[in-house]
């Protein structure tokens, strides 16, 4: 009796997954909500880091596809952190633009390079 009470327990709580929608696929990866309390500076600086972080993981899943084995390396290591980072840029913006910043990037400058002064050598 305890088999098949289980057994229908399983079986209706599988379908009833199956049978739900997911809203935004990104949600799987990233909490609701998880940004909403940060301001447009730390938005941009998060954008920005998981921006390079997406990039670093592009470029390591290229180099690990140029292995026989690289696919399976990347669905099993790569592919969840890409999905992440996805998610959260995808986040980002949006919270972003519900916050009304103009630009992810505004405020945030990399930092400029001094001009080397012209060597004053003779001519000759």
């Amino acid at each position: 009796m305890w088999a098949k009470t289980s057994a229908a327990f399983l079986l209706a709580s599988t379908l009833a997954a199956c049978s739900a929608t997911i809203d935004d696929p990104g949600s799987i990866y990233v909490a609701p909500g998880k940004f909403d309390f940060l301001r447009c500076p730390d938005l941009a600086q998060r954008s920005m880091r998981a921006s390079t972080r997406e990039k670093e993981l592009t470029s390591l899943m290229d180099r690990a596809n140029q292995d026989p084995a690289g696919p399976l390396v990347n669905a099993l290591v790569y592919s969840t952190d890409l999905n992440t980072v996805r998610a959260e840029l995808a986040m980002l913006r949006k919270t972003a633009a519900e916050k009304k910043c103009d630009n992810l990037v505004t405020g945030i400058q990399e930092p400029s390079v001094p001009n080397k002064p012209p060597s004053s050598k003779p001519v000759n």
